[in-house]
This record gives C-alpha cells, sequence and structure tokens, in this order.
C-alpha cells in the first residue's frame, strides 16, 4: 500500500490542475496502487490505457462512454488498443477524471500524438480531467513541456523491504516446516541493496534468495546483478566484481586509516550520528595503486563498485552526453549504498575550453555533475581518480567538493617491499628476505604496475626457459625497463610541486 504521505504529495500536485503529470518508474503495479488510493479520497474516476488492453475503467463504475467512437459502418465501437481512438474517447469523458497511459514513451514521438495530446491537455481543466503519463524513460515532446509537471514515487525503503522479504521468509516456512541459515550480516546487506527496486522486483529475489534455505555471498552478488539491469545501468556503468580487498594494496595506511573511520557513518549513518562521507580525489602518478584503491574501497565497505567510463558517455548528438551522464548518475543513486568510480576523470571534464568533444559537452556535464555532487542525498560514495591536475577544471578541486584530495606517489622502499610481497606471492616466485632487499634497491623510481609487469616478464621468461621463475629474473626485467619516472620525470615533478600543501598523502 502506498504511504500516506506519498498520497498527500500527489494530491496536492494534482490539486493544481496540472494538465498532465509524468512518472518514471519500472513499478507500475505501486503507481496503479498510488493513484487508486488517490482517487479514493477524492472520489475521481481513475481510467487506465495500454497498447494491449485500449482505455478501462479502473476506479468507479458509473462512467458510461455511450459516445465513443465507431467504426465506417456506425455500429460496431472502434477499439481503443488505437491511441488517437483512446484521446476521442476522453474527450468525450463527462464526469471528472485521472488517465492514466501506461508505456506511453514510444508514442510521444509521433506528431499526430503529440498534437492530439496537447489539443486534449488544453482543455483538461475545463472538463476535470488529468492525464497522467507513466514509463521507464519519457522523453516529453517541446509542445508539451509547459503542461506538465513531474512526480517521483518514493522508492522502496528498508523497512518496506524487510516487511516484503519476512512475509516471503514466513510463507517458506509454512510450507517446509524449516528456516533459512545463513550470515546475519549478508543478509542485512543484501535487504540493503534491495531498497529501490519495484515491488515485484523484491518478492521476486527473496523467493529466489530463500529458494535453497541458506543466505549467502553467492545470493547478494545474484541481487546485485538483478538490481543493476533492473535500473537500467548495464550501459551505462560498468559493476566491477572480484574486487581486491585492502590487503591486496601495499602502503597507503593514512587512506586506509581515513576509509575504517568512515565505513560504520557511511552504512549506517543513523547510528553514527555522523554525516556520511560523500568522496574523495585520488590524484597521482600513473600506475601507483589509485585505481587499485578505488576498487579495494568497495570491498572494504562490503558494498558494490560501479565504474563510470566517460568515454562511452559522449555522444555526437547536442545533449545527449548530459543526459547519459545524469541517467549514469541516477542509476548510481538507485543502487545506493554503492561506490561509484569516475576514473581518469581529467580525460571527461577536460579543462576549461569546454572540454571532452570540442562541442562544449566537457563543460555541461562538468555542471551536471557539479550539482550532484552538491545536491545528492543517496548513499553513493564517489571515487574519482586523476593523472593530470592541469587538465582538471578548477571548479572540481576547489575546496569541499571532495572530502579529501589525496595524493598517490611513486612507492617508497617499505611499500616497494610490501608491493613484491603481494606479487611475488599472487605468481608463486620463491624470495626469502635478502632477495626482498635486493629487488626493493633495483626498483627506485618505479611504480606498483612497473613492478608487477616486471614479475609478469620474469614468468614468460621462465616459461620460456622452461624452468621456475626466479628473483634473478625480476632483476632482469626491472633493468630493462625504463620506468614513468625517467621517460616522464618533468611531468611527475610538477605534479608533485602542485600536490605539495594541497593535498594529503596516502602513506
Amino acid at each position: 500500500m502506498p504511504t500516506p504521505h506519498q498520497v498527500e504529495s500527489l494530491q496536492a500536485l494534482l490539486d493544481t490542475r496540472t494538465p498532465i503529470t509524468l512518472i518514471e518508474s519500472h513499478d507500475e503495479p505501486r503507481v496503479l496502487a498510488l493513484f487508486t488510493a488517490a482517487c479514493k479520497k477524492n472520489g475521481r474516476e481513475l481510467w487506465t490505457w495500454s497498447a494491449s488492453s485500449g482505455l478501462r475503467v479502473s476506479q468507479g463504475l458509473k462512467l458510461q462512454l455511450l459516445d465513443m467512437p465507431t467504426k465506417g459502418n456506425g455500429d460496431e465501437p472502434e477499439k481503443t488498443t488505437d491511441l488517437p481512438a483512446a484521446l476521442q474517447a476522453v474527450e468525450k469523458m463527462r464526469e471528472p477524471a485521472l488517465v492514466l497511459f501506461l508505456d506511453i514513451h514510444p508514442f510521444l514521438s509521433n506528431p499526430v500524438i503529440t498534437r492530439g495530446m496537447k489539443e486534449l491537455a488544453l482543455r483538461c481543466e475545463a472538463k476535470g480531467l488529468q492525464l497522467i503519463f507513466v514509463g521507464h524513460d519519457i522523453k516529453l515532446p517541446e509542445e508539451l513541456s509547459p503542461l506538465a509537471s513531474r512526480f517521483e514515487i518514493e522508492p522502496m525503503t528498508l523497512e518496506r523491504v524487510k516487511t516484503l522479504f519476512n512475509d516471503e521468509l514466513q510463507r517458506r516456512r509454512d510450507v517446509n516446516k524449516k528456516d533459512v541459515t545463513g550470515s546475519r550480516s549478508t543478509l542485512d546487506s543484501l535487504l540493503r541493496h534491495m531498497v529501490g527496486l519495484p515491488q515485484s522486483s523484491v518478492r521476486h529475489l527473496a523467493r529466489l534468495v530463500l529458494g535453497d534455505g541458506e543466505v549467502n555471498t553467492a545470493d547478494l552478488a545474484r541481487v546485485l546483478a538483478v538490481k543493476h539491469e533492473v535500473m537500467g545501468g548495464a550501459e551505462i556503468l560498468a559493476f566491477e566484481s572480484h574486487l581486491p580487498t585492502l590487503d591486496d594494496v601495499a602502503g597507503m595506511v593514512a587512506l586506509k586509516r581515513w576509509l575504517q573511520l568512515r565505513r560504520e557513518p557511511f552504512l549506517e549513518p543513523e547510528a553514527s550520528g555522523l554525516p556520511p562521507p560523500r568522496g574523495v580525489l585520488l590524484l597521482g602518478v600513473q600506475g601507483a595503486g589509485k585505481s587499485l584503491a578505488a576498487k579495494a574501497i568497495a570491498a572494504s565497505w562490503q558494498v558494490p563498485l560501479f565504474r563510470m567510463d566517460f568515454g562511452a558517455l559522449f555522444d555526437k548528438w547536442q545533449g545527449e552526453s548530459e543526459r547519459k551522464l545524469r541517467e549514469a548518475l541516477r542509476v548510481a543513486d538507485a543502487m545506493q549504498p554503492c561506490v561509484l568510480w569516475m576514473d581518469e576523470i581529467e580525460k571527461g571534464l577536460a579543462g576549461g575550453d569546454g572540454g571532452g568533444d570540442g562541442t562544449g559537452a566537457g563543460k555541461r556535464m562538468l555542471g551536471t555533475l557539479l550539482t550532484w555532487m552538491a545536491e545528492r542525498k543517496s548513499s553513493v560514495f564517489l571515487v574519482a581518480t586523476a593523472n593530470d591536475i592541469e587538465a582538471l577544471p578548477p571548479e572540481l578541486v576547489r575546496k569541499g567538493r571532495f572530502d579529501e584530495i589525496f595524493f598517490v606517489d611513486l612507492p617508497s622502499e617499505a611499500v616497494r617491499a610490501g608491493i613484491f610481497r603481494i606479487h611475488l606471492n599472487k605468481h608463486r616466485i620463491a624470495f626469502d628476505d635478502a632477495a626482498l632487499t635486493r629487488l626493493v634497491a633495483a626498483s627506485g623510481g618505479y611504480s606498483g604496475a612497473e613492478i608487477e609487469a616486471a614479475i609478469v616478464g620474469a614468468r614468460y621468461e621462465a616459461l620460456g626457459a622452461n624452468q621456475p621463475a626466479q628473483v634473478q629474473m625480476v632483476v632482469g626485467e626491472l633493468a630493462r625497463t625504463k620506468p614513468l619516472s625517467v621517460t616522464r620525470g618533468e611531468a611527475i615533478d610538477a605534479l608533485r610541486a602542485w600536490a605539495a600543501g594541497r593535498t594529503v598523502g596516502v602513506d
């Protein structure tokens, strides 16, 4: 059932007599339940139209459409599955009514339909009619925009999700006479990630999760995959799986402590009494571990990670790039709690020249992003990574945009030792303390990515020689490589100079 607050909010909008109300939602049953409750309060008729069923009464049975249009012989009523015929039928209504047009979005590109809707909307107030457009992605023609208002359906709250899940749990107990096993923390995380899904999807997932009698991490992954698909994020945000943990990240002690202190306020803001963290900018040398750290944040907080590719957002059509960005941010909001990773953000929001593709799309996308960062209420933790500070718009790096700006420099000797331990163990290359000391000495100025590449190269050499990989082969690979600190030394020095006094070190 819709909440009293949602019914009152809808009624307040309807009282303005706006001719057209837009509702973008996948949860059609909840939309119908909401309008049914509103019509019961105000005594109005509720009609629905769909391409498969035509015009049908949903609330109140007094109205008879005796003047519906007929076919050529004048005898048989014309089916109102044809939208122009349905508009003519609505025009004949003699009592106040709300008319819901379900999945209307594909029809709004037809100029004949658009004109018919406009003519009907202009006469709505005098006739006591209001038109409701319902669909998952409604692009309203400019001719109808001045006559329309939008209404947001309340997302499924955690309490409502728990109620539906407990209903399904009790139903399963009654049938199978057995309880469900599993981790309480996994169940809590699973329920949090069902928030925002349509009611029907929550019930479906609850039955799916409870089907084998055990709640586990595989169920959590299944819920996240379904939610990502339902919310339309597959083409816009990449869902990252198989994430590294913070133990897989060498060094970065200060960053790890910062994240540990903010985990509870992010996941349980009411319980902590603190404002939840909103995001960090990881600035630094290429290959120094920024992307690895971004992935590990999501793993350590046990929330999903979504990567935004700015290159995929740019579109040749005016306004499409910004629309895609808004859609991506909408999906991220719907997937809360989550980490949103914007990798190499400077490439998407390049500089003050309008950026990106030369059409000014980058500048407009920056405005969209900054507005979202300032106004969002969702539990989305933004992690932006960047290599080139000169290409970043100054509006993005000013104080307050991010909770903190961390600088990720080339690893120190102690951190390089940690990186070697992680990757030598991962690739099963035997080493002792003396060998580790030798590797650290041979890798001065190397990034973590370059160190890993040297170890992988040593394994290829070992494969060619048909023998196990050895530390000496890794040393040889390091000697054959010129690190970025040599080939781009001036750029790295300039980056360090900018970061000094402006950022916080991760170690």
